[in-house]
């Protein structure tokens, strides 16, 4: 299996069809969650800075990896991870963090990041924390973190309230006053809601407005990289349902070569370069020289939106097409529409996006 070296005198569209081979043929393969393969792969550390130990790609390269992992339909929390390491990045280098983030970045620890509650939009990150830290000398975590994308993570990042101020908090999975209560996913992914009672917050590792724009920094760029992955999925259910039409027959001939549903793959299929149209101008906005929060803000939502309605289009239409062996299991085509109806909610669906555009660029 190739290894990814980032060449800085090559064009950035060669190093991106370097990447996206790498990716392919790398998903191929029994990854599975074997996580210190992806960060020999280089994949969990492309959005880390090089002199804090990662490979110092853009945004851009994430994105293809993303993509990879939707279109092979893998469950692994890519995204999720690529999310922590960006919060911890973002924050100033010490000690701590960087104790967290080269273990996070090769491969050998698992993190994520725990800030939502349980109500809200399942996007914006909440004013205040429902996790509250309190205490002096020895300080103590109370709170429930709701839809933590895994529950397998060794190492919850809790975005904790300490009087009004926002704290990153590092806690293990295993601990005093700690609980990690699974929840299945339509696809058959675990996710969790971390419960904290009188947790020891030993490892507080920044405060602060620091804390709030990193986590704003990582948050954008999940949902980012959520709308690469679903076109992943959405450029495999394609795929698919064109094979179908194609080798099914019907009165003696495909059934693909009926107009109507001619005219259905054709939809499909436009829906699809509208929303690679629509990814590639959100990363190109969201990696200049100088977005700022609002920009990326922006870029994220618009490509969420378009995404996320994209990928739940398309999935109806490949059902269909499919006929009743597209709602089976044993299908292949299941497993991607499952997956769809996950990522498509996850940090906030189509409606919340658009709505969240249109309000910020009215203000």
């Amino acid at each position: 299996m190739a290894e990814l070296t980032l060449d800085s005198t090559a064009g950035q569209d060669d190093l991106l069809h370097e990447l996206a081979a790498v990716v392919r043929a790398a998903l191929a393969g029994e990854v599975g969650k074997d996580w210190r393969r992806y960060g020999e792969l280089g994949w969990l550390s492309l959005l880390v800075p090089e002199h804090r130990g990662g490979a110092g790609a853009d945004d851009r390269a994430a994105a293809v990896v993303a993509r990879g992992m939707g279109r092979a339909c893998r469950h692994d929390p890519y995204v999720a991870t690529v999310m922590a390491a960006r919060c911890l990045a973002e924050l100033p280098a010490s000690p701590g963090v960087d104790a967290r983030l080269r273990p996070l970045i090769d491969g050998s620890l698992r993190a994520v990041l725990a800030w939502q509650s349980e109500s809200g939009d399942g996007y914006e990150p909440p004013s205040s924390s429902p996790v509250l830290l309190t205490g002096g000398a020895e300080p103590r975590l109370s709170g429930t973190a709701w839809w933590v994308p895994t529950a397998d993570a060794d190492t919850y990042l809790v975005v904790a309230d300490r009087d009004g101020v926002p704290v990153l908090v590092a806690v293990e999975q295993v601990g005093d006053g700690v609980r990690v209560v699974p929840t299945g996913a339509a696809d058959g992914t675990t996710w969790a809601r971390l419960e904290l009672r009188d947790a020891p917050a030993a490892d507080v590792l920044a405060s602060g407005d620091q804390v709030a724009q990193a986590l704003r920094t990582a948050v954008h760029t999940g949902a980012l990289l959520c709308a690469a992955e679903l076109l992943g999925l959405v450029d495999r259910m394609l795929e698919l349902t064109v094979e179908y039409l194609s080798n099914r027959r019907q009165f003696g001939r495909p059934i693909g070569s009926f107009q109507v549903l001619r005219h259905r793959a054709v939809d499909m299929w436009l829906q699809q370069r509208l929303t690679d149209a629509a990814l590639d101008s959100a990363l190109r906005r969201f990696g200049a020289p100088n977005a700022d929060l609002t920009t990326r803000a922006l870029a994220a939502s618009s490509a969420k939106a378009r995404a996320s309605a994209t990928a739940l289009r398309v999935a109806g239409e490949a059902v269909q097409l499919h006929g009743a062996i597209g709602f089976t299991e044993e299908h292949e085509l299941g497993r991607y529409v499952n997956r769809v109806l996950v990522l498509a909610a996850w940090l906030g669906n189509a409606r919340v996006h658009a709505r969240r555009y249109d309000r910020m660029v009215a203000s």
